[in-house]
Order: C-alpha cells, then sequence, then structure tokens
C-alpha cells in the first residue's frame, strides 16, 4: 500500500484537544483519520452532530414551555382535524 501525506490547517486549541483524547484512546491521528476517511467512503457522507446540552436559547423556550404547561395555558389535541381548526386551516 503506498501512503502519502495529507497536509490541513486547524487550529491550535482544537489539534491539542483532539490529541489529548486521542491519547486516552491511546490512539493517533493517523488512525483516527484513516478510520474517518474510511467510514465517509462507505457511507458517502458526513454525519453532523449537535451537542447533548441544550445551549441558552434551548434552555429559555424549555423553561417557558414547562411554566405555559404548569399554567394550563398550552392546548392539547388528540384530534388532527380538531388542531388544523383551531389554527384556522
Amino acid at each position: 500500500m503506498t501512503q502519502v501525506v495529507i497536509n490541513f490547517k486547524t487550529d491550535a486549541k482544537l489539534k491539542s484537544a483532539a490529541k489529548d483524547v486521542l491519547d486516552e484512546m491511546g490512539l493517533n491521528f493517523s488512525i483516527a483519520f484513516n478510520a474517518y476517511m474510511k467510514k465517509l467512503i462507505t457511507e458517502r457522507r458526513i454525519e453532523f452532530t449537535t451537542p447533548e446540552i441544550p445551549n441558552a436559547r434551548l434552555r429559555k423556550a424549555i423553561k417557558e414551555a414547562d411554566k405555559e404547561y404548569k399554567s394550563g395555558k398550552l392546548k392539547f389535541y388528540t384530534d388532527m382535524r380538531e388542531m388544523r381548526k383551531s389554527l384556522g386551516v
């Protein structure tokens, strides 16, 4: 297998943090990037994920929705037609 070198630019702090994680896992950048490229080729897609911790905007929306729910202001529908009628659709 012929090997080549790939160079790319990244933030120094990002590289350092990634190296720390890879070191904890007993891996290096070559192993990680080769695995990632094989997955990219196989699945023909790049997967972007969102953090599991809600950001400030979402936390605020959740609090507001919780207040509405507890105050009884929220309407609940068991029938799609009823909901559409309420919305004027």
